[in-house]
């Protein structure tokens, strides 16, 4: 495939954001014919000639959401957009079909969903048939009308105590869908976001699951700080099934991934099978 109206974007508003460069260059390398573009505060010193830069403000953790939904739209000039950061790149671009163009927006089925006015977290969403799972937008793949869609429609970010209310995929995947949808905007399903990324391997849903059917991944625990090679730490308290990101991690490892691990993993398998 030729992905020649696919910009991969990464967006660090409080660094120079040099710590994208690796899952950008290795995502479009992956994703022949695709552009890398850099937002960031300051220029990284010697960035690679085939990512392009722009200079963005200072953007914090709860502003980069308010910039996902609004601000992210004037920067690209393709048809789609997949963002990327440190910690989420693509893994195999021969699993990227046109299938995945269809939609306006897929993410990796996230450990947390909405049922009615409720977010359930730690894949607790799976129990209920009537869930809105919010798909994660560290590795998504979003066209150009869906980042317009907000400002277009206005659909204004909603601003809330809690973190999972105040994400920008949550928001664009739950809390907004139905308001986006009936704007004509078209969501993959649960089924065609899990074959796209994964977040954290989920209890039952991923049962059985073939990770060599994956096109990426996201995720704060993993991050590529150089050439395949990846810093894995402790992922958050909401994930429970460290046998299943033991997996996952092997899965890298199968790939040619060298990993590092940063915390002393016989004291985590004590700590989760306790």
């Amino acid at each position: 495939m030729n992905h020649d109206q696919l910009t991969i974007v990464s967006v660090y508003g409080h660094n120079d954001g040099a710590c994208a460069v690796p899952s950008i260059m290795h995502s479009m390398k992956e994703l022949p014919g695709s552009k890398g573009l850099l937002l960031s505060r300051d220029k990284p010193f010697n960035l690679p000639s085939t990512i392009e830069w722009r200079r963005v403000g200072i953007i914090d953790y709860l502003q980069y959401s308010v910039f996902m939904m609004h601000g992210l739209q004037h920067h690209i000039k393709t048809d789609y957009a997949l963002v990327v950061q440190d910690d989420g790149w693509v893994l195999n671009g021969k699993n990227f079909t046109e299938e995945f163009y269809e939609y306006d927006y897929i993410g990796a089925p996230s450990h947390c969903g909405r049922v009615g006015d409720q977010f359930i977290l730690s894949f607790g969403w799976a129990d209920f048939e009537d869930r809105m799972v919010v798909q994660n937008g560290g590795f998504s793949l979003r066209s150009k009308r869906f980042l317009e869609a907000p400002n277009k429609f206005g659909i204004v970010h909603k601003q809330a105590n809690d973190i999972h209310n105040w994400n920008e995929d949550a928001q664009l995947t739950a809390i907004f869908r139905r308001d986006l949808e009936a704007c004509g905007m078209k969501y993959a399903t649960e089924d065609i976001a899990k074959r796209f990324s994964i977040e954290y391997v989920g209890p039952k849903f991923h049962d059985d699951f073939d990770f060599n059917a994956l096109v990426g991944h996201h995720a704060q625990s993993r991050r590529l700080i150089g050439d395949k090679y990846v810093r894995v730490t402790l992922p958050h308290g909401e994930i429970k099934d460290m046998h299943g990101e033991e997996r996952f991690i092997q899965y890298l490892s199968d790939l040619g991934y060298t990993i590092e691990y940063t915390y002393d993993r016989r004291n985590s398998e004590e700590t989760t099978q306790d």
